[in-house]
């Protein structure tokens, strides 16, 4: 290989080192980059908080009742008091009791579809439901009526005289005239009517709290065993029964499932990423070990080329000097 061309090699040679330098330069920035961001996705797994399952236990609690009669009274709350105008008493004592009250209800139904007689315009149905007009003379009907005229003081059917009642699954509803004809002209077509005022009249229980002093004993394992009221002369024996509160349970634990949901789908999502990263990480460090190997050839080569120009050099300094 003469002078020149040796020369031309060396430069090319250093040319390709120099572009081979700069690429792994490059791919470790890459390489770099790809670190931080799975650095990132496994901070974004150590911030996840895990799901956990709820208890029975944290919706469990002790409910005291005692028997006044036929009555069963519950103790929702008992604090300990030290009052002198109390002497015979250590607890303030909530407690409550269900009762069965007879009360005149309004129930507002939606889209109730009523239809009139085409020839008189008189109030025929309520949906499937045939309506009859009231005629005071009924005592169930009556007392039903007079029910919900107490306990819907203000509202039309309180005065109206024109009323009609339909029964559906066992329950009859009254509803006046004028508001059932208003419902049905409400719509031409009868699918988008105004909301109809419907009413009945049924035993509901109600709940009748109180508060009041007792003096309260326990047992060694300090649960209530009886009470007795200041206002009352009888002591009541307290039983004891643990309630878990079923439905809070079922909706915790219908969280705590959409929250595992979420989990789990975060974890994947991680794992996917990380897994591209890794394999880019791969492809890059594969790539890297190829230029590794090809500046090591090329070293070789640019060595060799420098002692054949060393050669032609001191060939060409010993012809002058001959």
């Amino acid at each position: 290989m003469g002078m020149a061309a040796s020369q031309a090699r060396y430069l090319a040679l250093t040319a390709r080192k120099t572009n081979v330098e700069y690429e792994g330069q490059q791919i470790n920035q890459e390489r770099t980059a790809l670190a931080n961001q799975s650095a990132d996705a496994f901070n974004q797994y150590l911030a996840l908080e895990v799901p956990t399952a709820p208890s029975t236990q944290d919706f469990t609690t002790v409910q005291y009742t005692y028997q006044d009669g036929m009555v069963t009274e519950a103790i929702s709350n008992m604090t300990p008091v030290n009052d002198p105008a109390h002497p015979d008493a250590n607890y303030l004592v909530e407690h409550y009791r269900y009762i069965d009250l007879y009360k005149g209800v309004r129930y507002t139904r939606a889209n109730p579809q009523v239809r009139l007689d085409p020839d008189t315009g008189l109030p025929t149905y309520v949906g499937n439901n045939e309506l009859t007009a009231y005629v005071p003379g009924d005592e169930t009907l009556d007392l039903a009526l007079a029910q919900i005229r107490n306990d819907n003081p203000g509202d039309p059917i309180e005065t109206a005289t024109d009323l009609y009642y339909y029964t559906s699954y066992g329950r009859t509803y009254f509803a006046t005239k004028d508001e059932l004809i208003a419902c049905a002209n409400s719509s031409p077509d009868t699918e988008h009517q105004i909301n109809l005022n419907t009413y009945y009249a049924d035993y509901m229980q109600e709940k009748i709290s109180s508060t009041d002093y007792a003096f309260v004993e326990f047992d060694n394992n300090g649960r209530a065993t009886s009470i007795a009221f200041e206002n009352l002369s009888a002591t009541f024996s307290i039983e004891t029964e643990t309630i878990t509160d079923d439905v809070a349970y079922q909706d915790a634990m219908n969280q705590y499932n959409y929250k595992k949901l979420q989990y789990e789908k975060a974890i994947q999502d991680i794992n996917a990423k990380t897994e591209i990263i890794q394999q880019e990480d791969r492809t890059l460090e594969l790539r890297l070990r190829q230029l590794d190997t090809e500046q090591k050839a090329l070293t070789t080569e640019m060595e060799a080329v420098q002692a054949v120009i060393k050669k032609n050099v001191e060939s060409t300094f010993k012809t002058f000097s001959n």
